[in-house]
């Protein structure tokens, strides 16, 4: 099992399905040694009892391959479904995971990293703070920048010691990089830290915006890498690096637009490949035109010099299939993500390693 606190890039993950289909299609040990995936529970995704079944199969699959996934639930806390008491949906989880899910499982109970937030009330804090204790995998903080100065206090009302927590500085939407934002989020590393020593330090920010404006392909640079490189040169050595997938930071609304958009992730850019769903004509089709309009961003990203290959990751064997007119189910919405999110998990162990 790999240790809490060894890894190389942090990724957080809505609990949606395209992304469990790439957690799931993870099959390399040396991955999930290199990544440290985060989940999302969402209250405005799939029905909660779907969303724990979904987080509990990646939690138990992850766990075989050595690595313990970090969980979060502050956006439903208090929702109805999740799980009752100040641990909520963590809780319940917990209770899932301590049990074999078949006769030969020895994989029990299955322990996750719980995630708790700044914001959190007394009575959370406390209620983490003991699961924290009980799953035996520690625990993470995930503050704004604006919570740097009450690390400390947090810390004593969790108690839980930092060498037992993963620090996350949580920066959210980054559009672009101005000098006070570096020197925002390195002043928050720095205090932040110096409550430690913690068992690691990631700073956490994506770039993607909300929705895209334009159609064929075009690169956007990646804000998250810039201001992960700019601190870390500043002399800030082991500090890990964040994102939040190929998904916009805030949680929104979920709808079905008129695109189709595939977000891909390169060293220093993202590349986006999106394009305009045909309107329905009446006429017959064998494909429906939503499927079509994958297989045309798939191709757009395949024809580009940005392309990593067939062997990079289930996504990308995905996406030349459905270029070179492969592949079925294209139609559902979780595909694009689904395919760009196993390419982001690969591109992210790879720049770990």
């Amino acid at each position: 099992m790999t240790t809490s606190g060894e890894f190389g890039a942090l990724v957080v993950l809505r609990a949606k399905q395209g992304e469990f289909a790439a957690l799931h299609a993870v099959d390399g040990r040396a991955d999930v040694e290199r990544l440290q995936p985060l989940l999302e529970f969402i209250p405005n995704g799939t029905a909660p009892a779907g969303q724990l079944d979904e987080v509990e199969a990646v939690a138990r699959r992850l766990h075989g391959l050595g690595r313990a996934i970090m969980v979060d639930a502050a956006e439903v806390a208090g929702a109805s479904g999740f799980g009752p008491g100040p641990a909520g949906a963590l809780g319940e989880l917990a209770d899932r995971l301590a049990h074999p899910v078949g006769l030969f499982d020895e994989q029990v109970p299955v322990p996750f990293v719980p995630v708790v937030r700044d914001a959190a009330t007394d009575a959370e804090l406390a209620g983490l703070g003991r699961l924290c204790h009980e799953l035996g995998a520690g625990g993470a903080l995930r503050i704004r920048t604006a919570a740097a100065e009450r690390v400390g206090l947090l810390l004593d009302r969790l108690r839980v010691e930092p060498g037992e927590l993963d620090l996350i500085v949580d920066l959210g939407y980054l559009p672009e990089l101005p000098a006070r934002v570096v020197e925002r989020a390195a002043a928050a590393v720095d205090v932040a830290a110096g409550c430690g020593p913690f068992r690691s330090v990631s700073v956490l920010s994506g770039s993607i915006p909300r929705s895209l404006d334009r159609t064929s392909l075009w690169a956007q640079p990646r804000v998250e890498e810039r201001l992960w490189r700019a601190l870390a040169e500043d002399g800030r050595s082991g500090l890990r690096f964040g994102d939040y997938g190929v998904a916009h930071p805030v949680i929104g609304d979920s709808w079905g637009g008129k695109h189709v958009a595939l977000r891909y992730s390169c060293p220093d850019h993202w590349l986006y490949s999106r394009e305009r769903q045909p309107v329905p004509d009446g006429a017959a089709e064998a494909e429906g035109g939503r499927a079509r309009t994958v297989r045309s961003v798939c191709r757009n990203l395949v024809e580009s010099d940005e392309y990593a290959g067939p062997d990079f990751s289930w996504g990308d064997r995905n996406i030349l299939d459905a270029a070179e007119g492969r592949g079925s189910g294209l139609g559902a919405t979780s595909k694009p993500p689904a395919f760009a999110t196993s390419h982001h998990l690969a591109y992210l162990a790879d720049r770990a390693a």
